[in-house]
């Protein structure tokens, strides 16, 4: 459990909001920095009213040529920028504090660098700018901004799994922040009051851990921590689920979910989905968790991200598809898994190759055997997927050979199932002219087949073969005649009996709606079969099979994997 993030606020909250492009009044030109800041610091300010005060406080610093305070100015704007443009603004802050030769300048600047790479997941470059930052910073009478660096390397050490570490060195940062007032320092308080409860957890104290997050979410009743008091909230899910009390863990997972979703927080919205999805598998709601699980692994694929928690995702995909026999999504995530033990382990390589070369601190330096056997104990995991995942490999690679040519009449099935209702929609079928085909065989009345007819075409139109439940002495009763005259009529002028002629109606319909409906597309298999009529999936299933010669299932998923073969049709 890791929230990137959390230490952000931290140390940004002595940062004052703004954005350049508004047009400054002269009555605003006119105050001066003190009371520029004094607004931009009331948070009871809408972002607007905020924005112009810090336009007119940087074109001041502009003019009036003051380096500083148009470093404070810049530096004002980086939370409220995009990644890449603001690591810009940290460039132009570190030139000008270069320019000044100032060691606490220069090292504040190092550090807005760090947050932003550590943001971004770059924890390589960060840990880079803290190294940096701490050797000027170390160089000036600043303990906070010190407990600020203390507390950024503090988060990579937790990232490599050194949660004593990690928890020694927040508790640390917690203390200091404690005794101080003020509302940043409140915030400071509670961020590294959050890390202490993680670190907790990580280690396996879960009383120490439900005993922080209880006092966190006290101190954080106050709307101006509503952020904070929502991770506070995941961190109390997240350790109730390692107490076993499932229930518990997904009501806080829940309550926090929306707050961790509008702050674009997607490491902590893959690790809320992950803890969710194990704690409904737990609560035998295996469909929704694995949906969950999914969630997950579309965030990981999307940002190319891996840590220690959430590649335990992949662990669960492989156990579950193992057991329903599902070699081809086995082999996926066995992939996915080694894909991620490829982004840490690099990871892992180049910070801590520069934690034990650069900083050469007595607390660091008496970590250095700790940190080695982690590295140690993530290699010898990582060697150990590779070979289990080696011998997946050569067992699928085996069986998907022997599968192949089943595999191709079912392409072939397809592109044939595509091109036929492709045909059909172009050409509609002629209406039956009933003079021209009926014969002596019938032994039925002119006028009672043609009524018969009409009103299978009406049926047809209206789509009544939808209805669940639908028989033959049913439908025969709706068009006002007799079983025996209907099956007669069905057999001579559709080809079929009556069961087949409902289910290739109700085939055809599915087959149109999959083609043209990404909505339907995403239903579950027995959904489906409800929409469609049958009585349960498997008869879905089996009618499909039969008419086609390919499942729903192999379908859906071709029509997904060939948009443009989709289109053209």
């Amino acid at each position: 459990m890791k929230f990137p993030y959390l230490f952000i606020f931290l140390l940004w909250n002595f940062l004052a909001i703004a954005q350049q492009g508004f047009k400054i009044p002269d009555s605003l030109s006119e105050k001066s920095y003190d009371e520029l800041s004094d607004r931009i610091d009331n948070h009871d300010l809408d972002s607007a009213t905020i924005n112009l005060y810090i336009n007119t406080y940087i074109e001041k610093a502009k003019k009036e040529f003051d380096t500083k305070n148009l470093i404070a100015g810049y530096r004002s704007l980086l939370n409220r920028k995009p990644q890449a443009p603001a690591l810009q603004y940290t460039d132009s802050i570190l030139k000008l504090a270069n320019a000044l030769k100032e060691d606490e300048e220069i090292g504040h600047a190092y550090l807005d660098r760090a947050v932003i790479y550590y943001i971004s997941k770059n924890y390589q470059k960060s840990l880079d700018n803290y190294l940096q930052a701490d050797k000027y910073i170390n160089e000036t009478n600043d303990p906070y901004t010190q407990y600020k660096i203390k507390y950024g390397i503090a988060n990579i050490k937790y990232y490599l799994g050194n949660y004593q570490e990690a928890l020694e060195l927040f508790t640390s940062c917690k203390d200091f922040y404690k005794k101080r007032e003020g509302h940043n320092n409140k915030l400071g308080y509670l961020h590294t009051l959050c890390s202490t409860g993680q670190s907790y957890f990580k280690l396996g104290q879960y009383e120490k851990c439900s005993e922080t997050n209880r006092i966190g979410l006290t101190d954080s009743k106050d709307p101006a921590y509503k952020v904070i008091h929502n991770y506070f909230l995941q961190s109390e899910g997240i350790n109730q689920f390692a107490k076993q009390n499932y229930n518990e863990a997904t009501k806080y997972l829940l309550k926090s979910l929306p707050e961790v979703t509008k702050n674009n927080d997607f490491v902590n919205i893959a690790i809320n989905d992950m803890y969710l999805g194990k704690s409904y598998i737990k609560l035998n709601q295996e469909e929704t968790g694995i949906n969950y699980l999914q969630k997950v692994d579309s965030i990981l694929q999307k940002h190319h991200y891996a840590n220690i928690e959430l590649r335990k995702t992949y662990e669960i995909f492989i156990d579950y598809y193992k057991e329903k026999g599902d070699l081809e999504n086995q082999l996926l995530y066995t992939n996915r898994l080694l894909d991620a033990d490829k982004i840490l382990e690099k990871n892992y390589k180049e910070l801590i190759s520069t934690i034990h070369k650069e900083y050469d601190t007595a607390e660091l330096v008496a970590s250095k055997d700790n940190l080695e056997k982690t590295l140690k104990r993530n290699k010898i995991i990582s060697y150990t997927i590779y070979g289990l995942g080696s011998i997946i490999i050569l067992i699928i690679t085996y069986m998907l050979i022997a599968n192949y040519k089943k595999q191709k009449v079912y392409k072939q099935k397809y592109e044939e199932l595509i091109a036929k209702t492709s045909e059909r929609k172009k050409q509609p079928e002629e209406p039956v002219q009933i003079t021209k085909v009926i014969t002596d065989e019938l032994d039925i009345n002119k006028d009672i087949v043609f009524k018969i007819l009409k009103g299978l075409e009406i049926f047809e139109h209206e789509e009544d073969y939808l209805s669940i439940g639908l028989t033959q002495s049913a439908l025969a009763e709706e068009l006002d005649t007799n079983t025996t005259y209907l099956s007669k009529v069905i057999n001579h002028y559709k080809g079929k009996n009556f069961n087949s002629y409902l289910n290739e109606l109700r085939v055809n319909h599915a087959v149109s709606l999959l083609k043209n409906s990404p909505t339907h597309r995403r239903y579950t298999i027995k959904a489906l079969a409800e929409e469609l009529g049958f009585s349960n999936p498997r008869s879905f299933s089996d009618a499909f099979f039969s008419q086609t010669g390919i499942k729903p299932s192999y379908f859906i998923k071709q029509i997904e994997k060939e948009p443009d073969l989709l289109m053209s049709a």
